[in-house]
């Protein structure tokens, strides 16, 4: 074999390589991140709008629902893929009329934030969302909830197992163990460990570092995420309280469920 056809051969291979990271990366894009633009109208009757910055400069909008009548306690809230922060103006509004502060963190590329979604930006932009409220708002840790659903339940175990590491407590419901895992859900082979990004968001690792109660939850019908994905995930956490949804969807949309996830809230932070 000449030198010029080894060459070419080489070449060749390395166009394939590089050809599937960005083929591996705009699949895993597309299925994280659907990113919409438009706020929900109710918000602008409950809330207003915040801004802070992340650690690598981006500018994020973000949504603050104040108590009606005495403060209680504070919570974060961090949702799924297919969403806007505004879009959980009725959990917000709820929490408000319970004596709970609500900040709805919003991610890049979403709203009216800056920048382009990615698995690392999301978990700097949790850690921007805790440092807003522990250093702009002053919340004392101890009356701070880190509530996180989907992909958002991803978001909150990245901050509990850093910034918000001792808060008084977390709710997580629908999320996965690793974007490795889902690749391997939707493809069968676990081709993200081709990506360097999908080394993010990996909640399993993180599970056993979390140190505060935790509620946990997940439907046994979840046509997103299995089941299997959130049973073995609740393993893994310390200090966790895992509740089987019987007939929850990914969305869960249990009045059980949502009266638990109520009571849990208001017993860590009376």
């Amino acid at each position: 074999m000449t030198t010029r056809r080894r060459l070419f051969q080489a070449a060749l291979a390395l166009g394939m390589l590089v050809g599937s990271y960005f083929v591996l990366s705009s699949v895993l894009n597309m299925f994280l991140f659907h990113p919409w633009n438009e706020d929900a109208p109710e918000m602008l009757r409950i809330g207003e709008r915040v801004r802070y910055t992340t650690d690598d400069g981006v500018h994020l909008v973000s949504w603050w629902v104040p108590a009606r009548g005495a403060r209680r306690r504070t919570l974060v809230y961090f949702h799924g893929n297919a969403a806007t922060a505004s879009d959980m103006w009725f959990w917000a509004d709820e929490l408000a009329d319970r004596g709970t502060d609500v900040l709805l963190a919003e991610y890049r590329g979403y709203g009216q934030s800056e920048g382009t979604p990615s698995a690392r930006g999301i978990e700097r932009d949790a850690a921007a969302a805790i440092r807003y409220l522990l250093d702009e708002r002053h919340v004392p840790p101890s009356e701070l909830v880190v509530h996180g659903q989907s992909l958002g339940g991803a978001a909150a175990i990245a901050a509990l197992a850093g910034p918000a590491s001792n808060v008084a407590g977390g709710v997580i419901e629908s999320t996965f163990t690793s974007l490795h895992d889902m690749a391997r859900v939707i493809v069968g082979l676990p081709l993200t460990r081709l990506l360097p990004d999908a080394y993010a968001l990996d909640s399993a690792a993180r599970a056993p570092s979390i140190h505060v109660p935790i509620f946990h939850l997940h439907g046994d019908h979840d046509e997103v995420i299995p089941f299997e994905l959130g049973q073995r995930l609740g393993a893994l956490i310390p200090h966790e309280r895992f509740l089987r949804v019987v007939g929850g969807t990914h969305m869960i949309g249990d009045p059980a469920a949502h009266a638990e996830i109520l009571a849990f809230i208001e017993r860590t932070v009376p």
